[in-house]
C-alpha cells in the first residue's frame, strides 16, 4: 500500500455512473454528482483548499499468481471455463476530495456501489498510517458539518502553532 504523487495520476474513467447522481459542472469542474458539487461549493465558499479526485491509491500492488487460475470466461461472446491470465490487477481507490496539507480527505457518498465497503476499509487503514482525518458525508447536512470540522481543527492546529 501507498500514496502516489500527483505526477503519478491517472484521471478516473469519466463513463462510471453513480446510481441515482445527476453529473453538474460547476468552476469549469466536471462532478459526478450534486452532493459533490455542494461539497465543493461549500469548501470554496469557506476558503479551504482540495484536490477534486485528482489523488489515487494504491490499496494493493498488482500481482502475479504463480499457480494456474481457471475462471468463467467469456470467449468470442461464448462463456467457457478455462484457464484464465495469472496477472491480477492493482487496487485502487480515488477518493473525492484530498487536502494533503491539512491530511483530510473527503468522500462524499450517497449510495454505495458492491466494491465500496471493501475499498473505504483498505483505504481507513492507510490513511491511519499516513495521519489522515476521513470524513464520509452522505448529505447537505453531513456536508456542512464536515466543513465545520475541518474549519475547527484548522483553528485547533493555528493556536498549536501560536503557542509553540
Amino acid at each position: 500500500m501507498s500514496w502516489k504523487k500527483k505526477s503519478d495520476i491517472i484521471a478516473p474513467n469519466p463513463k462510471q455512473k453513480i446510481k441515482n447522481a445527476t453529473a453538474l459542472t460547476v468552476d469549469g469542474i466536471k462532478f459526478r454528482s450534486k452532493l459533490e458539487a455542494y461539497t465543493h461549493r461549500r469548501l470554496s465558499e469557506e476558503g479551504i483548499d482540495s484536490d477534486y479526485e485528482l489523488h489515487r491509491y494504491n490499496l494493493l500492488d498488482k500481482n502475479v499468481f504463480e499457480g494456474t487460475i481457471y475462471e468463467p470466461h467469456k470467449v468470442k461472446g461464448i462463456k467457457a471455463f478455462r484457464e484464465v491470465s495469472n496477472n491480477i490487477r492493482a487496487i485502487t481507490y480515488t477518493p473525492d476530495f484530498v487536502n494533503t496539507e491539512d491530511k483530510w480527505v473527503i468522500e462524499v457518498k450517497g449510495y454505495a456501489n458492491d466494491v465500496f465497503p471493501l475499498k473505504w476499509k483498505m483505504f481507513k487503514a492507510l490513511a491511519e498510517i499516513q495521519g489522515y482525518t476521513l470524513y464520509l458525508p452522505s448529505t447537505q447536512k453531513q456536508v456542512r458539518e464536515t466543513v465545520e470540522l475541518i474549519k475547527m481543527e484548522k483553528k485547533y492546529e493555528k493556536n498549536k502553532e501560536i503557542l509553540v
